[in-house]
């Protein structure tokens, strides 16, 4: 049984024409050493003359791109690869674009994508608490350790490596996602099915009890600045109070249950921070509402009281997205651009 240290996935190779598909293998072939293992899905093994150091090999395809590329991995697997590799084209200035970074562990290579592709990725982080640019790309090198974790995946669809990413963030396997500066030509943006499922797909345990215990601070932060108001307190003294109870409810419960920090020093000096992000947002609240308070007469009291809960819940809004992008995102992706 071989024992390569690199197995090339190369799903769909099969539908270039002879001309293309056997150029690009060679352009390949060049730079590998021998022995290395490249895994193509089909029924029938293409003739390619002048491979050297390529060993060809077919595994069976699954029947949309999620499953083909798990069989792939485990197929990788199989053959006790340590690195495997996957491309986001097959033209000839692709062929070799893993060379660089087979000694880094897992890596994305990205280019600069659309706005729906780093609008959908942006969603995906905050809900699955990542921190990828670009979970589109197909440039990608998977160590042993991801793609056991991948294979044992259901996750489909085109926007299948936008869904691992959720999937190794969630066991702590980190990435390094090399940028590029210029832009990926592509003729078709992402799919409205694939944004879809990757943005559903991306909700774990953590996001829905970061939404649960979220709901619950609001609910806390609403009652005290009702609480404060109803006895005569001073507005801004309300939403300080009312901050301050949302601040503290939604830090203790997401940092000891939902992401269970430990140790004191480290969760005050956290909540020094938590606090000091949530306070922004809150006075600007408070400058907003006195403001506009100068014209409670002209804008009438009942609209004042709409006002002033609308403004609420927009601090609670931005303080969710401050809040969840520099408090509790895990620092799995390291960005480099080049």
């Amino acid at each position: 049984m071989a024992n390569p240290s690199v197995a090339l996935l190369m799903p769909n190779l099969n539908a270039l024409n002879k001309v293309k598909r056997g150029a690009f293998l060679l352009e390949v072939d060049k730079s590998m050493p021998a022995g290395t293992i490249v895994l193509l899905d089909g029924k029938s093994m293409p003739q390619i003359d002048g491979l050297v150091n390529l060993r060809l090999i077919l595994f069976s395809h699954g029947n949309e791109v999620g499953d083909t590329l798990r069989r792939g991995l485990a197929a990788a697997m199989e053959l006790s690869a340590d690195k495997m590799v996957t491309f986001e084209d097959y033209s000839l200035s692709n062929a070799n674009w893993f060379k660089p970074y087979l000694d880094i562990g897992n890596v994305i290579e990205s280019k600069k994508r659309g706005f729906v592709e780093a609008l959908v990725t942006e969603i995906t982080n905050i809900l699955s608490f990542c921190n990828a640019y670009n979970g589109f790309s197909m440039n990608r090198i998977f160590t042993k350790e991801a793609a056991a974790v991948i294979k044992e995946t259901k996750l489909k669809g085109k926007a299948f490596f936008v869904e691992s990413n959720g999937a190794l963030n969630a066991k702590g396997i980190k990435t390094i996602e090399v940028i590029k500066n210029e832009r990926k030509q592509t003729k078709s943006g992402v799919g409205v099915n694939d944004a879809v499922s990757s943005i559903i797909k991306s909700l774990n345990r953590s996001s829905i009890l970061f939404a649960l215990f979220n709901s619950l601070a609001y609910i806390a932060n609403l009652s005290a600045v009702y609480l404060s108001l109803s006895l005569g307190w001073f507005y801004p003294l309300a939403v300080v109070i009312g901050g301050e109870v949302n601040t503290l409810s939604n830090f203790i419960m997401n940092e000891k249950i939902n992401f269970k920090n430990r140790g004191f020093l480290s969760s005050v000096y956290r909540l020094g921070k938590f606090n000091a992000l949530t306070l922004i947002p809150i006075m600007f609240d408070i400058f907003l509402i006195g403001y506009l308070s100068r014209y409670t007469n002209l804008l009438g009291k009942d609209l004042f009281t709409d006002i002033s809960i609308v403004s609420i819940m927009v601090v609670s809004l931005v303080s969710f997205f401050i809040v969840t992008k520099i408090m509790w995102v895990k620092e799995n992706h390291v960005r480099v651009q080049v």
